[in-house]
């Protein structure tokens, strides 16, 4: 547990991190994460933060259709499944924990640092 310092610090960046948000400024959202996440490792909404930071790309799959009364509306195909990926990358540095999104020319994964201990989003060129 975070002493009150470091919490109302952790606070101040989550609250920069949703302003930049806001803002689609997704760079700066991911500096923003990072910076709590070093402060602490297991903040939930850093993680969030972090995640929504990685599908940027444009890659996102939109949400499937709502049916609002009165109205039909077709439920969009399924997005194609990825590609398998490694569970490892780097000679067992970085441990793959999950696939966040494809660029144009990347995959994005979120990965822990078995060195630094501690997750970190990796781009993998295709």
């Amino acid at each position: 547990m975070p002493s009150e310092r470091i919490q109302r610090r952790i606070d101040r960046l989550l609250d920069e991190a949703e302003t930049a948000a806001d803002q689609d400024d997704w760079g700066e959202v991911r500096r923003l994460s990072d910076q709590v996440l070093r402060l602490d490792h297991e903040n939930e909404d850093a993680r969030t933060f972090l995640e929504a930071a990685g599908h940027d790309s444009g890659a996102l799959i939109p949400a499937p259709s709502v049916a609002v009364e009165g109205h039909s509306e077709a439920t969009p195909a399924p997005a194609p499944a990825a590609p398998p990926h490694p569970e490892r990358f780097a000679g067992d540095r970085y441990e793959v924990l999950r696939h966040l999104g494809d660029g144009g020319t990347k995959r994005v994964f979120l990965v822990r640092d078995t060195r630094l201990d501690r997750e970190v989003a990796l781009a993998l060129v295709r």
